[in-house]
């Protein structure tokens, strides 16, 4: 467990992290789209106050945050299945608070954060996740967010409308000898385009490459086993 020094020390840098994703080699090609934007992954909202699972160290329940992940629309996955598809590095920024600091906004960064979507026949699911070193400890940060069937129209890195999170959204982080689970109490998930970007209509149709699965979101294997 973290020591009651590392506590203090931790919630300067958000304490964010996260595995790549552990996943099984696909076989969907990559299609690029009509033209290429950056798409903008945009977590945002507040943690329940009861906790899933675990010893909340960095007192994050009940707190806000928000979260963005950019990532290019022509970007191939780096594995990928019939109806999912895994992206990384990509970059992550966002802000967080912690009970340590009240009302103090913690800002948090990385440049090796990756993406998974799944599409399903009753939902769809979003998940992310970043590594991070912190005081020279391998820290983790992940999410799963279910999502309302049909709000991806492909796997590939599309932009959707903002959809609402349920608790059923959690958040992982941990180190090497402790995890806590918090759910989402409220939030939203929007994937955006920049509004003057030429290419905003172009990328937001899937190029072609449509992939509905003919059967529930099936996730790669081994990447559950990441989550929990």
């Amino acid at each position: 467990m973290f020591s009651l020094d590392l506590r203090k020390k931790l919630f300067l840098t958000a304490a964010a992290a996260a595995v790549c994703f552990l996943a099984a080699p696909g076989s969907m090609a990559a299609a690029s789209p009509d033209s290429s934007a950056n798409v903008t992954f945009t977590a945002t909202g507040t943690f329940s106050s009861t906790l899933v699972s675990g010893n909340d160290t960095l007192k994050l329940a009940g707190q806000q945050f928000t979260i963005a992940v950019v990532g290019s629309s022509a970007l191939k996955p780096k594995k990928s299945g019939k109806n999912w598809a895994d992206f990384v590095p990509l970059s992550m920024t966002g802000t967080v608070y912690s009970g340590l600091v009240p009302n103090t906004p913690i800002v948090i960064a990385s440049s090796k954060a990756a993406i998974l979507q799944s599409i399903g026949t009753t939902g769809d699911i979003f998940q992310f996740a970043s590594p991070i070193t912190v005081l020279g400890i391998s820290l983790t940060v992940n999410a799963n967010l279910p999502l309302p069937l049909g709000t991806l129209k492909t796997p590939l890195l599309r932009p959707f409308s903002s959809v609402t999170l349920t608790t059923t959204s959690t958040v992982t982080y941990s180190d090497s000898s402790a995890s806590t689970v918090l759910a989402i109490q409220v939030g939203t998930l929007v994937a955006t385009v920049p509004s003057g970007a030429p290419s905003a209509k172009a990328v937001a149709a899937p190029s072609g490459l449509v992939l509905l699965a003919s059967t529930q979101a099936v996730k790669p294997r081994g990447y559950l086993a990441v989550l929990q």
